[in-house]
């Protein structure tokens, strides 16, 4: 696969987890003098959205110009951002917002051409083909996630407990609560 400037995090910057801030330094870096758009939809309009709200405080405070735009009501221009910030929450909720919004593949396009994007749990795991549906009890693979890795992104994993580690695949990319920030190859 080509070079790609995919970044992946569990709690990403998010300093209500303030133990888990291992990667919070990298990603300013990797923002510095970006406009950044962050997408929320991970979670639903009805539900707790602070994580986004908290990035782009984050930002913010690091000089960093961000906006967060809810793609299911607002049309997402990528011609003016250098990088995208996909918050956490569910990844089916945001594949799914992300295909209605008819943008999975003005996203990969960004991508290839050198677009920045850092995904935070949820986010980070949409960024291979088949991903876990979190919302549901049992875990479903889900198979209409971006193709760029061949092993499935299981972020939080060194906190999930053993039950679910049983389940999930053995050809896995871990990203554990307090790694530094894991760019992918």
């Amino acid at each position: 696969m080509n070079e790609n400037n995919i970044y992946l995090t569990s709690y990403g910057i998010d300093t209500r987890y303030s133990n888990y801030m291992n990667c919070y330094d990298d990603i300013i870096n990797v923002l510095k003098n970006k406009k950044v758009a962050i997408i929320p939809n991970a979670k639903l309009i009805s539900e707790d959205r602070t994580n986004s709200v908290v990035a782009k405080t984050e930002l913010k405070n690091n000089d960093i110009e961000a906006d967060i735009i809810d793609i299911d009501s607002n049309k997402l221009n990528l011609k003016k951002y250098n990088a995208l910030y996909l918050s956490g929450g569910e990844p089916k909720n945001l594949m799914d917002s992300i295909n209605k919004s008819n943008l999975f593949n003005d996203i990969k396009d960004f991508i290839d051409k050198g677009g920045i994007v850092i995904g935070q749990s949820a986010g980070a795991m949409i960024f291979c083909k088949n991903y876990y549906d979190t919302t549901t009890k049992e875990l479903l693979i889900m198979n209409n996630g971006y193709d760029y890795s061949n092993k499935m992104i299981v972020p939080h994993y060194n906190n999930l407990p053993k039950e679910l580690k049983k389940q999930i695949s053995k050809s896995v990319l871990q990203i554990n609560d307090n790694d530094h920030l894991y760019k992918l190859k």
